[in-house]
């Protein structure tokens, strides 16, 4: 009987080791410049603010005329902040920005709040 289960034991153990083994993922060297390419160009993308998964203040909503007023009055205060103008059907709206994590967002919406006390953060 303890042979029995011994054996039983031994089988089990034997066919999960062939099948670890043969199912094991294999490695390669990666190529280090095309890794270095990537991650510069990513760095690149990410300074420029091309991912629209980030977070962002909305300012403003409304007409086309009233959205291009606030837009420029938004650019007049001369801040570090991009300001886009949106259309999203029937208002057009101004965003401020493109922020990796909430915690900048929120940092740059109090300095937005002085001159535009509605703002208030997104995450489109």
């Amino acid at each position: 009987m303890i042979t029995k289960t011994i054996k039983s034991i031994l089988l089990i153990g034997s066919v999960v080791l062939t099948s670890q083994i043969g199912f094991a993922q294999s490695t390669s060297k990666v190529n280090e410049a095309v890794l270095e390419r990537l991650v510069t160009t990513k760095l690149d993308m990410d300074k420029k603010g091309e991912f629209n998964d980030r977070f962002t203040i909305h300012i403003f909503q409304g007409s086309n005329q009233e959205a291009s007023s606030v837009q420029s009055r938004y650019d007049a205060l001369g801040l570090s902040w991009k300001s886009e103008l949106m259309y999203d059907a029937p208002n057009h709206k101004v965003w401020i920005g493109k922020y990796r994590s909430r915690l900048e967002a929120d940092r740059a919406l109090l300095t937005i709040q002085r001159s535009f006390p509605n703002a208030k953060v997104l995450k489109p």
